[in-house]
């Protein structure tokens, strides 16, 4: 499958337990067989993604998401197959020797610069605590209060101030130059095989993974030399907007308290870590993205913003803010005293400084509007206005009515002006926002437009029946996992062609694939039986009855992950994954009864549609005097309608 042994790909499947390997990623509680977390893959509040460790499957009931061990990491580390399912075999002690030569060469260059980082990392480390050369440096991390044991606990090293140093150390431990350039250790110079440091005089920072792998450096100067900071390019293990500083080391408590808090720098994250706050990370200096929520959103539901307090830092807070609130985290800002960062205000204050700071913290609402106002000076008409105008445009950006009316009161008594006044300008702004109506409303004096874009009540009830159709269809393919009993019985009465979802059809198929599979000597019995009793001319159809019927004897039960690997199409898998998982409870009871009253459903809706087919038919005889054809119809008709009346309820619209 995918390039790969099938065997060697069950040996990863089994030592690869999903829960465990979706745990480095998502903080999930269990809840009954299953468990549940925020999903890592779109923004929510109330956690609806799933994971079965019976099936080893995961699912998403809010975005569609799901699959197997190996899709979740492709999806969680974008990668390919080879790359996720190499991944997850060096997790689980196993030698993959299958692999195309384009993803072996891949895997061996992001290989190379990992252990070209930890090369240097180790370097940087050695040149601090030992170099007679770095004595400014070891004096400079004194000077900014930071012990031993916090230095070597965020691998802090020195880069010397010479054009080659690094090159040359490497080298001379057999580290590839190839690797040193394309880790962006070293830069190219102007000669074709000339090379220096791209660090130089700088204590360096190592930027790890979520593992601890080394992905590259920040750099920090020492005097004033510009730039101040200095980070590594972007490389194939290396991207600076995915990634959060010091969150390999943070994670455990992150996900322990379930809250994050964001600074801005190194040295804020670091220091904060030395005070005891290990939920602490750094944005790496850059403006917040989206890949770093989503990043923290694995571990946490609530997240503070401590960055500086200057003009710069509170852009940057709102932008911030606003990328933390999309992905559905509950989000607020600490605002630090006037002219400090993190850092500074825990060397000034020590812990209890910083912890009042982030004790009162403000919710995003709150903080965007004391910027809109403290911006303007309420004893001035002018200042009033402006702080109004800019107060409005937060204020309409709130969804919940009652909530807006209150922020509004509020606002309009601390800025001075009438509350009525300001709720109009809101109420103009939220009006304004609003999109225009769909095509095809109805406008003034249009009489018929109800009629013609609302659905009839016949309309409604035959939505309702397919509804309950494909419903019927989903527990059909959860209980023919579970069944071989059941299978047999919706192989034999439906088969893959008589559910109505082309995707169910291919489930199906997958299912009834891995059944025989299972069970070959019970299709192979069922084929020459068939050839015996029926002779040579219907041998064809005894095989294939036999195939359909392979291995769904009582008790053969399939593997859900495998039949997911069957499938094509990374759609159908996650859509499948869906099915499978399921909800709690929904599969409990007499597998056998369950399956009967889902078959029902369809018997129901084959004898509805053929109703509606003869009706329809009959409507259009009615002028064309077929009189022997519409006799037949209505004889047929009487007799589908009697049958309904005895075997069926009267159909409600609701599953």
């Amino acid at each position: 499958m995918r390039g790969y042994n099938e065997d060697v790909l069950g040996e990863v499947r089994a030592k690869s337990d999903i829960v465990e390997v979706i745990s480095e990623y998502v903080a999930l509680k269990q809840a009954g067989k299953t468990y549940k977390g925020l999903c890592p893959f779109h923004s929510e509040k109330t956690p609806s993604f799933v994971v079965s460790p019976e099936k080893q499957l995961f699912h998403c009931f809010g975005c569609g998401a799901g699959g197997d061990v190996f899709s979740f990491v492709m999806k969680a580390e974008n990668l390919g197959f080879a790359e996720a399912a190499r991944l997850l075999a060096d997790r689980a002690g196993i030698s993959i020797r299958e692999e195309s030569e384009e993803a072996h060469e891949a895997r061996e260059r992001r290989r190379a610069l990992y252990e070209a980082n930890e090369a240097a990392c180790e370097y940087y480390q050695h040149v601090l605590t030992e170099s007679p050369e770095a004595s400014e440096a070891r004096a400079y991390v004194r000077r900014r209060g930071l012990s031993e044991q916090t230095v070597r606990k965020f691998r802090l090293g020195y880069a010397l101030p010479s054009w080659d140093a690094l090159l040359k150390a490497l080298t001379k431990k057999g580290v590839p130059r190839e690797a040193l350039f394309d880790a962006g250790l070293v830069a190219q110079g102007k000669e074709p095989d000339s090379g220096y440091d791209r660090f130089r005089a700088r204590l360096v920072f190592p930027i790890c993974d979520t593992s601890g792998r080394v992905m590259g450096f920040g750099g920090r100067v020492l005097d004033d030399s510009v730039p101040k900071y200095l980070n590594s390019p972007e490389t194939a293990v290396f991207k600076k907007g995915r990634n959060l500083y010091g969150l390999h080391l943070a994670k455990d408590a992150i996900r322990r308290d379930s809250a994050a808090v964001i600074v801005e720098g190194y040295m804020d994250a670091i220091t904060a870590h030395q005070h005891g706050f290990d939920h602490v990370v750094a944005s790496l200096g850059t403006a917040l993205t989206e890949e770093q929520a989503r990043a923290l959103r694995c571990y946490a539901s609530q997240v503070v913003i401590a960055y500086d307090a200057d003009a710069a830092g509170a852009a940057a807070t709102v932008r911030g803010m606003e990328i933390l609130a999309a992905a559905r985290l509950d989000v607020r800002v600490a605002s630090l005293p006037a002219g400090e960062d993190p850092d500074s205000t825990l060397r000034r204050g020590g812990r209890e400084a910083l912890l009042q700071v982030l004790r009162a913290a403000r919710p995003l609402v709150d903080y965007k509007l004391h910027l809109a106002i403290s911006s303007s000076d309420c004893t001035t008409t002018e200042g009033k206005v402006s702080a109004a105008r800019g107060a409005a445009r937060v204020l309409a950006t709130i969804r919940s009515a009652v909530e807006r009316s209150e922020y509004t009161r509020k606002v309009a008594s601390e800025i001075g002006v009438e509350p009525g006044a300001l709720a109009r300008d809101v109420e103009a702004l939220v009006m304004a926002a609003r999109p225009a109506g769909p095509p095809g409303q109805r406008a003034p004096g249009d009489r018929n437009a109800a009629s013609r874009h609302t659905k009839s009540e016949d309309d409604i009830a035959r939505s309702g029946e397919m509804m309950k159709v494909l419903e019927a269809e989903k527990m059909l393919l959860r209980l023919m996992a579970e069944s071989g009993e059941v299978q047999r019985a919706v192989l034999g009465e439906v088969g893959p062609d008589g559910f109505h979802d082309p995707r169910h059809r291919e489930i199906v198929r997958a299912i009834a694939a891995q059944a025989a599979g299972l069970g070959r000597g019970a299709g192979a019995e069922a084929r020459a039986k068939a050839g015996d009793e029926d002779g040579d001319e219907d041998g064809d159809e005894g095989e294939r009855e036999g195939e359909a019927g392979a291995g769904v004897g009582e008790g053969s039960t399939v593997d859900p992950s495998k039949v997911i690997g069957a499938l094509d199409g990374e759609e159908v898998r996650r859509y499948a994954a869906g099915i499978f998982v399921g909800q709690a409870g929904e599969t409990r009871g007499d597998p056998a009864k369950m399956a009967q009253d889902c078959l029902g459903v369809l018997r129901e809706h084959r004898l509805r549609a053929r109703i509606r087919e003869i009706e329809k038919e009959l409507a259009s005889l009615g002028s064309t005097g077929e009189m022997e054809r519409s006799r037949d119809l209505l004889a047929e008709l009487g007799s589908l309608r009697a049958r309904l009346s005895k075997e069926f309820q009267p159909f409600s619209g609701t599953g």
